[in-house]
């Protein structure tokens, strides 16, 4: 193969492009850029929002490598988990679609926004099996227990994507903004941000850092409840177990993958509000700036909580000229048009009276 045409983590380590299934989906390198608007001259945007014409997001490098997997394995169904809205979801019923297996949603609560609207009449668009379990707790029980009984030939990918197989798609990512700052696309960053829900984009940023050789502080900002009953769930331990286990991943696929030891992300749980999904005033301005300044849209369960704590990251750090960057993980492609052609009657009858629910 042309070596221009491989990712930056397969120029890096050759023997990843036959050890390490991939199939494309996105557009790359995404661009990154100074946000001029906001008064923060420090203040980088890396946008992962762009990663596909069809569902961008962070979600896509992720499946690149979930879905290689799942094909190279003959799996014909996937089975997944989230909330009502959620976007990996959401994703992954997209692109099983384009490559033609089924798709399995089990589904909990969280607030309703239009946001969530939209994603449960795309499920339906897009085919997706959708069981709602109604409470995280009980949906997870089901994912390990009832469903693998009731699938015994699927293929189950942990919420998020946040598997060593997805995660590498994040170390991926680092080495393709490596590439941007060794070209002078930017400086590289003090420090880099990104949302902490189920742990693989900023695993695999913290292990990308790492093996990139790169200086930036990694930051995630915890948007998902950091335990589940006794069970933790986001915490820096449940990070730090994921680039751990990727790391040991890549480095069984090719000794090219060197030891290392690997600082540790930063993480911030002030953002988190009252819950998952749930809305909170700095949430709410930042979503404002960014759309009114910037003209790029935030959601209010995970990008527009990081962007505020980005925004008070920029304050804090007023001393210093390197730059923050943010790593944006929200869809920009436009899905209204396509989710109003679903009628509600359409949607499964346990999920419908979301849809007629007032925010």
């Amino acid at each position: 193969m042309n070596n221009d045409r491989l990712i930056p983590l397969f120029k890096e380590y050759p023997d990843l492009e036959k050890s390490l299934p991939r199939i494309a989906l996105g557009n790359y390198p995404t661009p990154v850029e100074k946000l001029q608007n906001l008064g923060k001259k420090r203040l980088w945007i890396k946008r992962d929002d762009a990663t596909s014409s069809i569902y961008g997001g962070n979600k896509i490098r992720k499946l690149e490598f979930i879905l290689g997997d799942v094909l190279r394995k003959k799996k014909k169904k996937i089975v997944t988990m989230g909330g009502i809205g959620t976007n990996h979801g959401l994703a992954t019923a997209i692109f099983c679609k384009e490559i033609g297996i089924d798709c399995r949603l089990l589904l909990f609560h969280q607030p309703v926004t239009e946001n969530v609207k939209t994603n449960l009449r795309l499920f339906t668009h897009y085919g997706a099996k959708q069981v709602y379990r109604k409470s995280l707790f009980a949906t997870a029980l089901a994912y390990y227990t009832i469903e693998r009984l009731y699938n015994p030939g699927a293929f189950f990918l942990f919420a998020g994507g946040s598997t060593p197989v997805g995660t590498a798609g994040f170390v991926n990512a680092v080495f393709e903004l490596k590439k941007q700052i060794d070209e002078g696309q930017m400086p590289e960053p003090q420090s880099i941000v990104c949302p902490l829900g189920s742990g693989g984009t900023l695993a695999g940023i913290t292990l990308g850092v790492a093996l990139a050789g790169l200086k930036s502080t990694v930051i995630g900002v915890r948007v998902t409840p950091n335990h589940l009953g006794p069970f933790e769930t986001c915490t820096i331990a449940t990070v730090m177990n994921l680039v751990f286990t990727t790391h040991r991943f890549l480095k069984r696929l090719t000794p090219q993958i060197p030891d290392m030891t690997i600082q540790p992300p930063l993480i911030i749980d002030d953002y988190y509000g009252d819950g998952y999904g749930c809305t909170t005033p700095e949430c709410m301005n930042a979503m404002y700036l960014m759309e009114e300044r910037e003209h790029i849209t935030l959601d209010p369960t995970y990008t527009s909580k990081t962007f505020a704590a980005v925004l008070d990251l920029c304050e804090g750090f007023s001393g210093s000229t390197q730059p923050i960057l943010y790593w944006h993980t929200y869809n920009s492609v436009d899905t209204t048009l396509l989710s109003q052609t679903v009628h509600t009657e359409d949607v499964p009858s346990a999920l419908r009276s979301f849809l007629e629910s007032a925010q």
